[in-house]
């Protein structure tokens, strides 16, 4: 899941397991048509939320029969700059970012229950994990701002340090729509801010993986954003 993740999750989001979410969009032509206008648009997130599996994100995690977990995130909504400078409403769907969970070994797993045949899952160590995976478990990026939909195809993802000191993900990938601007690419950055679950104190980034703390949900912090270059 952005539950293997560290950073760290619509295009965007996160599961440990991934949790994945667009953040933002910048274009300049890299190929594409030719003769086609490099694309300069720009989106900064207004509102979005990760959910992680149930309970959510610990130290040790949870333990479970099923070999997969699902993080979700909401719809994502972003205020757009596009070349004209006119401010567009740009939306991603809701994600469902399934993972695979950790067969239990041994008798020494920290995590009680845990036994052959059981899975572990949403650790601190899988969402660490999680960061340079996490592309393979979206695979698509797809926003829409206003009448026009921004597709990408996700080739690398990496944990980072955000601008405002959050933990986050970098995505990168290639535009595939529209066609004018295929092969265009895209760099996206998810910042986990403000968190709820037990013994949160209400950021994300102080919270993963202390003890006592389980991390239900993140928002995705403003200082979010995407590039295509």
């Amino acid at each position: 899941m952005l539950r293997k993740m560290l950073l760290i999750a619509s295009a965007v989001a996160i599961p440990l397991g991934a949790t994945a979410v667009t953040t933002g969009f910048t274009a300049v032509a890299e190929s594409g048509t030719a003769g086609a206008a490099a694309l300069a648009i720009t989106c900064k997130v207004t509102t979005g939320t990760v959910n992680f599996a149930t309970p959510g994100i610990s130290a040790n995690g949870s333990v479970q029969a099923a070999s997969t977990s699902t993080t979700t995130t909401t719809t994502v909504k972003y205020k757009c700059t596009p070349p004209a400078t006119t401010v567009a409403n740009g939306t991603t769907k809701p994600l469902a970012i399934v993972s695979n969970a950790t067969p239990c070994v041994g008798l020494n797993n920290p995590i009680a229950g845990c036994a052959t045949g059981m899975y572990t899952y949403d650790s601190t160590g899988d969402f660490a994990a999680a960061s340079s995976t996490l592309w393979q478990t979206i695979g698509t990026l797809s926003i829409k701002i206003g009448a026009v939909t921004y597709k990408a195809n996700l080739t690398s993802s990496a944990a980072t340090l955000c601008t405002g000191g959050e933990v986050g993900f970098n995505i990168k990938g290639k535009l595939t729509a529209p066609a004018a601007h295929a092969g265009e690419a895209v760099k996206d950055t998810i910042c986990l801010g403000a968190d709820t679950g037990t013994g949160t104190t209400g950021s994300f980034t102080a919270d993963i993986g202390q003890p006592g703390i389980t991390i239900a949900t993140a928002t995705i912090a403003t200082d979010s954003k995407a590039k295509i270059s």
